[in-house]
């Protein structure tokens, strides 16, 4: 890859993620873009493609995008080059390449808080127009995005939030990184979902 390809995957992903009501999908689009040769050779951030062009290749380029809009949906790629960039990306792929282990820990977690005063249900409930607890432990990084997506996928609970939840900064922005993630994670339902069940009759 050159600079210039790496630019147009770079601006295919941040258009994916960041598209005023979701106009933009990777995936119907299939990466393309309307980037133009002439206007990436006019950019003073030109330099930092062509270095991600020399460390990373076609085949994962648009992973290191996604690990990284997924930690920061605002970011310019000059936040991106080197050790916070780097960091972004093992992290993302570990979580990947274990996704059912990590999976299973996060699900172990959340219940292990249910109690007397909190059940199942409880824990993917607004209150009072509050963040319920399954998004508190996001935000507290006690369990990772991907399985807060799985859970979703399974119990259907976002849309419910959509509507009892009153603050209209923190969720609306999780709800949309989720919406907008969703399509480049892979995984079986039927597993992830065996597996929730069977951890909620261990309890």
């Amino acid at each position: 890859m050159n600079g210039f390809e790496v630019y147009k995957v770079y601006l295919a992903i941040k258009l994916h993620f960041t598209s005023k009501n979701q106009s933009y999908d990777y995936h119907r689009h299939s990466g393309k873009t309307t980037a133009r040769l002439a206007t990436f050779t006019k950019r003073r951030d030109r330099y930092f493609f062509h270095k991600l062009s020399r460390t990373y290749s076609d085949t994962n380029i648009a992973d290191y995008f996604v690990s990284n809009f997924i930690a920061n949906t605002n970011l310019w790629v000059g936040d991106i080059i080197g050790k916070s960039g780097d960091e972004n990306y093992k992290s993302w792929s570990r979580r990947i390449e274990s996704l059912h282990y990590y999976y299973e820990q996060d699900i172990e977690y959340i219940l292990s808080m249910v109690n007397d005063k909190l059940s199942f249900d409880d824990l993917f409930t607004s209150k009072i127009g509050q963040h319920p607890p399954i998004i508190k432990y996001l935000l507290s990084k006690k369990i990772n995005i991907e399985t807060l997506i799985i859970l979703d996928d399974i119990l259907r609970f976002s849309k419910r939030l959509n509507r009892t939840i009153k603050e209209k900064v923190i969720w609306p922005k999780l709800y949309e990184r989720m919406i907008r993630y969703k399509p480049f994670l892979k995984y079986n339902i039927t597993k992830f979902k065996m597996t929730l069940k069977k951890k909620v009759k261990e309890m």
